[in-house]
């Protein structure tokens, strides 16, 4: 297991710094990267059978989705069949806070990944480093929290790396993560909009945008 420590002095721009971490992604290894909520394990969300080590890793079951992140919406579309007027409309809003989107799921994504509901939770990411990997690898990540589950989500990368550490290539070790809460979930595949998972963004505010 390697580390790449952000937080160090450097002559290694970002890019050069993070290219080991997107080549494991690319190779189909698993890595631990700081998200706007919590340090993530993440994979390549394309790649069958890195999804499916993700699972084993956290002992999560397969029956659960996984959240996606992606760098824009122009990066989401090519992996849903539509981007409701909804979506703009919130991430516009509420996005920098923290929202995951529930969305009929494009056959780009495996099974694996949607669990087979032939839907996808997906969020436009904001963490600086998230988005330097997503750019460089030009699709996709899964990234649930980088613990067993039911664990604590973990605020630090070592908090990540104890119980992950035989199951990862590298550990992006950033700043400790300030969230309380991990992203609110608004489901988007009906007529109405229903709250999946209540986090960082109130329920009463999605409301408010959606004029519901």
């Amino acid at each position: 297991m390697r580390e790449i420590d952000l937080t160090a002095r450097s002559d290694e721009s970002t890019r050069e710094l993070l290219a080991p971490a997107v080549r494991a992604l690319k190779d189909g290894s698993l890595v631990i990267l700081p998200t706007t909520t919590y340090y993530a394990l993440s994979a390549d969300a394309t790649n069958p059978d890195a999804v499916r080590r993700v699972f084993s890793a956290k002992k999560r079951k397969p029956s659960k989705p996984l959240v996606v992140l992606v760098d824009s919406l122009g990066m989401m579309k090519q992996f849903v069949s539509e981007i409701p007027a909804a979506v703009k409309d919130l991430e516009w809003r509420l996005g920098s806070k923290g929202l995951s989107y529930v969305l009929r799921a494009s056959d780009r994504l495996p099974t694996e990944v949607t669990a087979g509901t032939g839907t996808v939770a997906v969020r436009v990411e904001r963490n600086e480093v998230v988005l330097e990997v997503l750019s460089q690898l030009a699709v996709p990540i899964v990234a649930p929290s980088a613990n067993i589950e039911g664990a604590d989500p973990p605020r630090r990368v070592d908090e990540a790396i104890a119980p992950l550490r035989d199951w990862i290539e590298i550990a992006v070790r950033w700043h400790p993560a300030t969230a309380t809460a991990a992203s609110t979930i608004v489901d988007l595949t009906g007529d109405e909009f229903s709250i999946i998972r209540e986090g960082t963004v109130p329920a009463a505010d999605v409301g408010k945008v959606l004029g519901r």
